[in-house]
Order: C-alpha cells, then sequence, then structure tokens
C-alpha cells in the first residue's frame, strides 16, 4: 500500500509528517500554486499476502458464477432447436383399401389396395428462414450472458470499493494511534513536571484506548467486507488483500458517444431475430405442394402404379397478420432501442457529473483541507511544548485532522462508487469479460 506525502515540510512539521506517513493511499499536497514534490513509501503486505487486482477479482467471480453453467444449457438446448430447424419435412406412408363387403366373387374382384409414400415440398426458403430464427435466437441468447456478465463485475467492482475503502480507515484509524500515543507521551511528562492537571493525562489515555477501539473496529469491518467480496467466487480471505494503492487518484468523466458495446450486442441481435422472423413468416405465405406415389393392387391380381400431387389454398389473411406482426414486432426492437438509448444518455451524463463532483470534492480535501490540518496540528503541539496552548487545543486539532482524513476517505468513497455506475454504463469491463470463460 503506498501514500504520497511532501518531501520537504518545516522543522515544526517533521513530528506530525512521521505520524501522518501511515496514511493508506496516496495524497498529493499543494499549498497555493506551488505543488510540493511527493515521494512513495510502501508499506509492506503482510507475509504470504496474496494481493488481488480488480481486473483478477473479477475473472474468479465470473468463472466461478453458475451463470457459465446456465449459459451452456442454454446454448445447448438452442443449438438442438438449429438442428431441428434444419431438417425438411417429414414423409409419409398412406395405405388405403378399397371396395370391400358382401357381394360375392364379383364384388371380390373389385377390391383395391393402394400404398402411397408422400412428401411435402417446401417452398419459399423457409428451411433457410427457420435456421435464421434458430440462429439469431443463439444470437441473442450470447448477447444477454455477456449482459449478466458486465453486471457481475459491476457488483464484484462494488465490493472491492468497499474493501479499499475499509482499507483507508484503518489506515486512519492507525495513524489515529500514533498521534494519540505520542500525545499520551507528552502529556504524560507534563503531567509528571505537574505542568498539567492529572485529567490530561487520563483523557489522552481515554483518547488512546478509543483510538484503538476504532481500529479494532476498522479491522473487523474490512475483514467483513474482504470475506463478502472472496465469497463471490468461493475463496477464503485469509492471506488475500487488494490494491490500494491509487485509491485517491481521481480523474474526471469524459462523456462517451455510445453505449456499452455489450448492451448495444443486445439490440443488435435482437434486430436481427425480429429480421428472421419476418423472412419465415414471408416464407410460410408460399403453399407447399405435396406429391405422392406408389402401387395399386387390384382384386383381379393386376398391380397399378398411381401417382398424386396437392396444393393446399393459401390463408392470405393469416399470412397478412402474421406478416404485419413480424413488422411490428421489429418496429418494436427499434423503438425500444430508442428508448434505452435515450435513458442510457441520460444515466451516463449523470452518472459523469457525480464522478466529476467527486473527483473535485478529493482534490479540494486532498490538497487544501488535509495539508491545513496537519500543519495545525504540528502548530499546536510545537506551541503546547513550550506552554503557548492547552491540552483541548492539540486535542481539538488532532480530531480535526482525524475528520479531515476521514472526509477525504469518504469522498474517495463516493468517487468510486460513482465509478461502478460509469464504468458498467460505459462497458469499462466489455473486453475482459469476453475473454473470461
Amino acid at each position: 500500500m503506498k501514500s504520497l506525502l511532501p518531501a520537504r515540510r518545516p522543522r515544526i512539521l517533521t513530528l506530525s509528517m512521521l505520524a501522518c506517513a501511515t496514511l493508506a493511499s496516496p495524497i498529493a499536497l499543494s499549498a497555493g500554486a506551488a505543488h510540493a514534490q511527493s515521494v512513495t513509501q510502501s508499506v509492506p503486505a503482510p507475509p504470504q499476502s496474496q494481493q488481488i487486482t480488480l481486473e483478477e477479482a473479477i475473472k474468479r467471480a465470473i468463472a466461478a458464477s453458475p451463470l457459465g453453467g446456465a449459459t451452456a444449457a442454454r446454448m445447448d438446448a438452442l443449438a438442438a432447436g438449429r438442428a431441428a430447424a434444419d431438417t425438411r419435412p417429414a414423409a409419409s406412408i398412406d395405405v388405403t383399401a378399397e371396395n370391400f363387403g358382401i357381394g360375392g366373387q364379383d364384388l371380390n374382384r373389385q377390391i383395391q389396395v393402394t400404398g402411397a409414400y408422400s412428401q411435402r415440398i417446401e417452398r419459399g426458403g423457409k428451411r433457410e428462414a427457420r435456421v435464421g430464427v434458430a440462429e439469431a435466437q443463439i444470437g441473442v441468447a450470447q448477447a444477454e450472458a455477456l449482459v449478466k456478465r458486465l453486471d457481475i463485475a459491476a457488483r464484484v467492482q462494488l465490493l472491492y470499493v468497499d474493501v479499499q475503502a475499509a482499507e483507508a480507515q484503518i489506515q486512519i484509524a492507525r495513524e489515529r494511534v500514533t498521534i494519540a500515543e505520542q500525545l499520551a507521551r507528552e502529556v504524560g511528562r507534563r503531567v509528571t513536571d505537574a505542568r498539567d492537571p492529572l485529567f490530561a493525562g487520563t483523557r489522552t489515555r481515554t483518547q488512546l484506548a478509543e483510538a484503538k477501539v476504532d481500529l479494532e473496529l476498522a479491522e473487523h469491518e474490512r475483514d467483513a467486507k474482504l470475506s463478502r467480496l472472496v465469497s463471490l467466487w468461493g475463496g477464503s480471505p485469509v492471506g488475500v488483500s487488494v490494491t490500494s494503492g491509487a485509491f485517491l487518484t481521481v480523474s474526471e468523466a469524459s462523456l462517451p458517444t455510445d453505449p456499452s458495446p455489450v448492451d448495444l450486442a443486445v439490440f443488435e441481435a435482437r434486430r436481427r431475430h425480429a429480421s428472421a422472423e419476418l423472412a419465415l413468416q414471408r416464407a410460410n405465405a408460399r403453399t407447399d405442394p405435396t406429391i405422392s406415389g406408389g402401387p395399386r393392387i387390384i382384386g383381379t391380381g393386376d398391380v397399378a402404379l398411381v401417382a398424386g400431387f396437392s396444393l393446399p389454398l393459401s390463408n392470405g389473411a393469416l399470412n397478412r397478420a402474421n406478416i404485419a406482426r413480424a413488422e411490428a414486432d421489429g418496429r418494436q426492437v427499434e423503438a425500444d432501442y430508442a428508448v434505452a438509448l435515450f435513458e442510457w444518455r441520460q444515466q451516463v451524463a449523470i452518472a459523469a457529473e457525480r464522478v466529476t463532483e467527486a473527483a473535485h470534492e478529493v482534490e479540494a480535501i486532498r490538497d487544501r483541507v488535509v495539508p491545513g490540518a496537519q500543519r495545525t496540528l504540528a502548530e499546536v503541539r510545537a506551541g503546547y511544548n513550550r506552554g503557548g496552548f492547552t491540552f483541548m487545543d492539540v486535542s481539538m486539532a488532532q480530531t480535526a485532522l482525524h475528520d479531515a482524513y476521514a472526509r477525504l476517505v469518504r469522498a474517495a468513497t463516493r468517487y468510486h462508487q460513482a465509478r461502478v455506475e460509469f464504468d458498467r454504463l460505459t462497458g469499462r469491463f466489455a473486453t475482459l469479460i469476453q475473454e473470461t470463460e
């Protein structure tokens, strides 16, 4: 975990900066128009710690999700449907017996038994149209499966941000403990020298105890959120950590011109399905003739060949209704796409505004509020050691610095949460989920 702090400060800030060096995330400080240079300090990870990136967490969650099995089963069913669509009509064998009765030998010589093989001949490209519909259904299913994967990625990203925020809260709690320990030692010496009343020492010890309790609670919250994250792939939180080095690195959101390619693919697949349905209804408007042929055995012992041809009459009203329905379905797909695009643009604009607003808040707190609180604490502590301030002044300055850090983490959390929504709408992880099996 990394922290960015100013490389140089006046001597009066040295003690405060040593305490602040444990802050979890990078903090680039500035004073007015002049920006101080920053150095990166690494906090060593626990032994045998496995650091999981956001991309790796998404891959693991998608791989472990039962969505893969459900999608495979749906694809198998649709593939079987396509195979069924790519078959011709089944033939039939008809056997007919005529002139059976009671009337003597003359009637028996008139008995006729006919066997016929009948086959319906499809016209108008019905077979190809059925195959086109089946393939379009497969395309829709594949596109919808990618959308569900993108939703999983958004859930993983949101839980990942929660863990990062919890890690940052832990570092704030550690910072608070460090400062409280230093202050307890300073006040203890002043109480021993009878320069401060006894209650000051009791108060600092209480503050130290509160800081340690807050640290324990922060660690517990981090462990709970980490458990929720790794549960997405059935993992164990033991020895697992997330990358938090860029938690305070923010940037404005730029508006894209197109929706997420994954969401867009669903509408493209539905368009192809509507077009294939229309082609099938138009093909079904053509009637299919049936031809038949076979032997006829007569009671006299003679054998003849018979052949037949039938052509059903067309139901024009029904055919026109089916075609009109398919055309209306196609128009509905286009209308749904227009509505979705309209709503998407509004949602992206709102999400981008939230990202930009949160980024500005993070930058303002990080570059102006935090440095001012750090300087205040350092100056009050220096004056307190010289006898110019009271213990309450130091306590208030310490609280102000802690509140500034906490406000910074809250703003950064809101920024990353807004980023989750923005990334989902714009399909940030579209390529990643397409590559993940």
